[in-house]
């Protein structure tokens, strides 16, 4: 069943930012009467490594000049990465299940923005090598999300959500040529036919070089509601359109941009500011050569009656000089604004990654107390200052006031909570966890794609049911609401003697192959609590590729004792019974000859070492309708404590496909 409402979201080109404004539930409550403004500041020193140690006493926080008292104060260290500490394929292999704890953790919110203004050629391998770089170095808690402004505003087969799944960040990276420049040689070719070089103010895919400033802005809206987390986000490009130098009335039938860029450009100031997005800029360029006689390529100059072939190969070396040099000038506007960095001239800008990450290793959460009668709708200005000398404060700027209880809300301002959660970057609320497995539908080239997740933590204590309003929502890559569902269910209450239990709510969609995004919410319909939880998934071609696998479902049994039923638990005990099913598909909808195909199943430990390596084959006579059925029994009992994997390929000619999935034995 359809919701009514996920047609008419509007997402944005990052992906479910928050579609109102702060209310009063989004601030902390420190006492009664008191509201909290969260901010998190980082602190450098002259070398731009972070400062520790600093104590709620060194800050002082001014908003519209008026000092504001700190009532809340969390130093916060960033976990590391540590190759030795981490499984051999911990970062090759995502969890399978999904939590909101996500929410809570403190961690970056990490942007890959691959700009339209990337040259071609070497300086697009460069781009791609930064971007996987900046993936590379994301630390155990933090959350990536790729966009990029060819094509307008996004370009869909280069945008990813936030995700700590690294093998979809990179396919986001890879996915088709973020440039749209044209080469030197193609500048000069397009000088001699038209007379002069190609505006960029012209573009129709971008007029006025808009969609830059737009998407910028988008992502810095998207994240400004997680104040806990620090928010990066790196430009990779090598120009952007700030203003106009032509004036309207001097424009001739050429796009009118003056005004139109001055709007965006404020509006871009007043979301970065509100949102404390730092901005680090890196041109892929690197040292350049500059002017024709530099390349080999270039068109040989031609004396002209008034100007001799020598004088256009200089005045051209100036122009390309002034063009590379008012490109690095408008890159670094914005690191410049924010704390960040800005890279250009440099052959190897990805060595430079690790660096900018280290800044934001350790960093501040300020709970300022505002005074709840002081109602004045207009933006204010926030000042974080540091008692001693040497250190460099970054923060937010700006500060939105919450809407005054019974304050109009505008149209886009009308979601129930159980709708409005899902449109946040992050999950919250109860404690949930989500597994999404994909398997062939029957008779169609959909995918039936089915949601269980645990619930137990809306479960009551004692034998009172709860009835649960529950909303499933699918979005493609862009950010697009695909497919919806809604349900009610009723869960059993927890028994008292029991501290936590699993209870299972399960719903499904159909989908089309692709990568998508699945969230799901919440809501108990007695006590108005809401929580949510989101996934990645891909939906193989079921139907028409010779051989693909469902997901591998996990099914558990304490003892022998009852059937085996559905689990988001990965940890298990040596009591359990445990095992995986999954199904393996030949096209259920192709006709040729069915084949023989061999499935490997290993169980890898932490060290990557396969402790059980096993090969099934599976002739044309076990397959029904295309599909057969591999069940795999994992042998907890006989396991030592600690991290495994369970690794399933299936092999046919030299086509493979397979799941893996992390478990743990206690």
């Amino acid at each position: 069943m359809r919701v009514p409402f996920a047609a008419a979201v509007f997402l944005l080109a990052l992906a479910l930012a928050p579609l109102r404004s702060q209310t009063p539930s989004d601030l902390p409550q420190f006492r009664a009467g008191v509201e909290l403004l969260q901010l998190d500041v980082t602190v450098l020193d002259d070398k731009r490594q972070p400062v520790r140690g600093l104590a709620a006493s060194d800050f002082t926080v001014l908003e519209n000049g008026v000092a504001r008292p700190i009532r809340a104060f969390t130093p916060i260290e960033l976990p590391p990465r540590v190759d030795a500490t981490e499984t051999a394929w911990s970062t090759s292999v995502p969890p399978d299940i999904a939590t909101n704890t996500v929410g809570e953790q403190d961690g970056r919110l990490v942007v890959i923005l691959m700009d339209r203004s990337i040259p071609i050629e070497m300086p697009t391998l460069v781009a791609r090598k930064v971007a996987a770089k900046i993936v590379d170095t994301l630390g155990p808690q933090d959350l990536g999300a790729v966009v990029s402004t060819k094509n307008g505003s996004v370009h869909g087969a280069t945008v990813q959500n936030f995700t700590a799944d690294r093998a979809r960040l990179l396919r986001a990276i890879d996915a088709g040529d973020p440039s749209t420049q044209l080469s030197p040689e193609a500048k000069e070719i397009w000088a001699r036919v038209f007379g002069g070089p190609p505006d960029p103010l012209a573009e129709p895919s971008c007029l006025c070089g808009l969609c830059v400033l737009e998407t910028i802005t988008r992502v810095a809206d998207a994240v400004e509601h997680a104040p806990r987390r620090h928010k990066m986000l790196f430009f990779i490009g090598s120009n952007i359109i700030w203003q106009s130098m032509k004036k309207t009335a001097a424009m001739r039938g050429a796009p009118a941009c003056e005004t139109a860029i001055e709007d965006a450009r404020n509006a871009l100031f007043a979301a970065v500011d509100r949102a404390n997005l730092r901005v680090h800029a890196i041109d892929p360029q690197g040292v350049v050569n500059i002017g024709p006689q530099t390349r080999g390529s270039s068109l040989n100059g031609v004396d002209l009656p008034n100007k001799s072939a020598p004088q256009m190969r200089l005045e051209k070396q100036q122009q390309e000089m002034n063009e590379l040099l008012t490109g690095h000038e408008s890159i670094r506007l914005l690191p410049a604004r924010t704390g960040g960095r800005a890279i250009t001239a440099n052959n190897t800008p990805e060595m430079l990654v690790p660096d900018i990450f280290r800044e934001s290793e350790a960093y501040y959460v300020l709970g300022i107390e505002r005074d709840p009668a002081d109602r004045d709708p207009r933006t204010r200005t926030i000042e974080v200052k540091v008692g001693r000398k040497g250190l460099h404060v970054h923060t937010q700027r700006k500060y939105r006031p919450p809407l005054q209880s019974g304050e109009p809300l505008s149209s886009k301002q009308t979601l129930t909570p159980l709708q409005e959660s899902l449109l946040h970057v992050l999950p919250g609320g109860p404690r949930l966890a989500l597994a999404v497995s994909t398997s062939a539908g029957r008779d169609s080239a959909r995918a039936l794609v089915q949601t269980n997740v645990d619930a137990g933590a809306f479960a009551r204590d004692g034998a009172a049911a709860v009835p649960l309003d529950v909303v499933v929502l699918a979005v493609d890559r862009t950010g697009a609401a695909v497919a919806s569902a809604r349900q009610t269910s009723t869960i059993s209450g927890r028994p008292e003697a029991v501290a936590a239990t699993e209870v299972n709510v399960s719903s499904h969609l159909e989908l089309q192959p692709g990568e998508y995004g699945v969230r799901v919410a919440l809501a108990d319909k007695t006590s108005g609590r809401v929580g949510s939880v989101f996934a990645d998934v891909t939906v193989p071609d079921f139907a028409r590729d010779p051989l693909t696998v469902s997901s591998l479902n996990v099914e558990a049994v304490d003892g022998s004792a009852g059937p085996a039923s559905l689990t988001t638990r990965r940890l298990f005990r040596r009591s359990e019974s445990v095992r995986a099913v999954m199904q393996i598909y030949q096209g259920t909808l192709r006709t040729d000859p069915l084949a023989p195909v061999s499935v490997r199943v290993q169980i890898l430990n932490a060290k990557g070492a396969a402790i059980r390596d096993a090969v099934m084959p599976f002739e044309p006579v076990m397959f029904t309708e295309r599909r057969a059925e591999c069940l795999i029994t994992l042998p907890i009992a006989n396991l030592a404590a600690g991290a495994y994997l369970l690794k399933i390929e299936a092999s046919l000619d030299r086509r493979t496909a397979g799941r893996a999935v992390r478990f743990a034995v206690q």
